[in-house]
C-alpha cells in the first residue's frame, strides 16, 4: 500500500505519518518545512514503510502539480491520499484582516483543489483509491471569532460531498474527518476553553481505524460530535442563543 499525506509535518498529519510508517510500503510525506522532513526521514528510517519526503506549499498551484505528479511516477500508484495542511489564527468581526482571509481559504481550501486536480484523474485511471480530507467541528455552523476559518472547513465539506457520487462510480472512496479540539500549534492560538481536548496520537488512532473500515465520515469526539449535529438541524433564533451561551460570547 502506497500512502501520500500533505501536511505532515506537525499535528494530525505528523501523527498519521508516525502510524502509517509500519503500515505501508511507500510513504510520502509533504509540508512546507524542510527541517520537520528532513527530521522525519531519520525518525522513520527503521520503520517498514520506504519514506519519501518534498517540500510542498499547497496554494502554489503550479509547483503543487507538478511536484506531485513527479512524485507519483516514482511509485506508480496511489492508494490512499490524507489532506492535512490547514491554516487557523482567530478573527475579529469589526478588524476584518483581508490577507487573513484569503491565506485561510487558499491552505484549506484551495489548496485542497490544487491537490485533487492531479490525485482525483490519477485515482479515476486506476479505478482505485482513498482520499481523505482533514476538515473541522468548526464547519458544521458559524461560531465566535472564526469567521475566516469556520466557512474554509464548510468548503472542504461541501466540496468532498460534491464529489463522491462521481468518485463512487470509479471505485475511488472518500472520507470528511471533522475532528474536535486537538492539541497543536493551531489549538495553542486559543485563549478559551476548549472541551475534550484531545492529543494529536490519540486522533490519529481514531483516524486510522476510521480509514480502515472506509468510513464516510469521521466525527469525534462523540459528545462535540452530537452536539454539533443536533446545532446544525436547529432553528437559527435557538442556534445561535445556544452558541452564545456555550462559547460565553
Amino acid at each position: 500500500m502506497n500512502i501520500l499525506i500533505i501536511g505532515a509535518t506537525f499535528g494530525i498529519g505528523n501523527a498519521l505519518a508516525e502510524k502509517y510508517s509500519d503500515q505501508c510500503e511507500n510513504l510520502v510525506l509533504l509540508g512546507r518545512t524542510e527541517a520537520r522532513l528532513a527530521q522525519l526521514q531519520k525518525d522513520f528510517a527503521n520503520k517498514k514503510a520506504r519514506i519519501l519526503t518534498e517540500i510542498l506549499d499547497v496554494t502554489q498551484e503550479e509547483d503543487c502539480q507538478k511536484k506531485l505528479t513527479s512524485l507519483i511516477e516514482k511509485i506508480s500508484k496511489l492508494d490512499k491520499v490524507i489532506y492535512c495542511s490547514g491554516y487557523y489564527e482567530p478573527d475579529k468581526t469589526f478588524e476584518i484582516n483581508l490577507k487573513l482571509f484569503k491565506k485561510t481559504m487558499d491552505i484549506n481550501f484551495i489548496g485542497l483543489i490544487n491537490v485533487c486536480s492531479v490525485i482525483l484523474p490519477l485515482f479515476q485511471k486506476q479505478r482505485s483509491g482513498h482520499l481523505a480530507v482533514v476538515s473541522s467541528l468548526a464547519g458544521f455552523g458559524g461560531l465566535p471569532n472564526s469567521s475566516s476559518y469556520g466557512p474554509s472547513k464548510a468548503a472542504m465539506m461541501n466540496y468532498i460531498e460534491s464529489i463522491k457520487i462521481d468518485c463512487d462510480k470509479f471505485n475511488i472512496k472518500t472520507s470528511i474527518i471533522n475532528p474536535g479540539f486537538v492539541k497543536s500549534r493551531l489549538t495553542e492560538k486559543n485563549t478559551f476553553d476548549m472541551p475534550f481536548l484531545m492529543s494529536a496520537d490519540k486522533a490519529a488512532d481514531i483516524i486510522v481505524d476510521g480509514l480502515k473500515k472506509e468510513k464516510y465520515e469521521i466525527t469525534f469526539p462523540l459528545p462535540m460530535k452530537i452536539l454539533f449535529k443536533i446545532l446544525r438541524i436547529l432553528p437559527r433564533n435557538i442556534y445561535f442563543k445556544i452558541v452564545k451561551l456555550i462559547t460565553k460570547s
